[in-house]
């Protein structure tokens, strides 16, 4: 019986701290992106981490004003990323998409 109890009391305490873990985390994460840190996870294209801040590369906005000339002329999404091979930059055509789609985005009028 008391091995019982001591059991239920160490559960308690472990599930406690588990949750004081989870709040720190989450305070972390929430202050650190609101500083405007990168986080992780897939960096776009157009941007490199520096320092753990998320900023546009100097070499890419202009791959970026050709593909979105490109896609304007018609070029399909597979051509464009061959010609970016052909400039040394290896980019797929799904991400193709994912800028000129960003790109719009960002130039919509709300």
């Amino acid at each position: 019986m008391i091995s019982k109890l001591l059991f239920t009391i160490l559960s308690a305490v472990a599930e406690a701290e588990r949750d004081r873990i989870r709040e720190r985390i989450t305070d972390v994460k929430r202050d650190q992106r609101q500083r405007g840190r990168y986080l992780g996870g897939r960096i776009p294209f157009g941007y490199r981490v520096d320092d753990g801040t998320l900023i546009e590369a100097e070499d890419q906005p202009a791959a970026i004003r050709d593909m979105l000339s490109m896609r304007s002329k018609g070029a399909s999404l597979r051509s464009i990323s061959e010609a970016m091979k052909g400039r040394g930059l290896s980019v797929s055509h799904n991400a193709v998409r994912e800028i000129t789609a960003r790109a719009n985005a960002d130039t919509a009028v709300p």
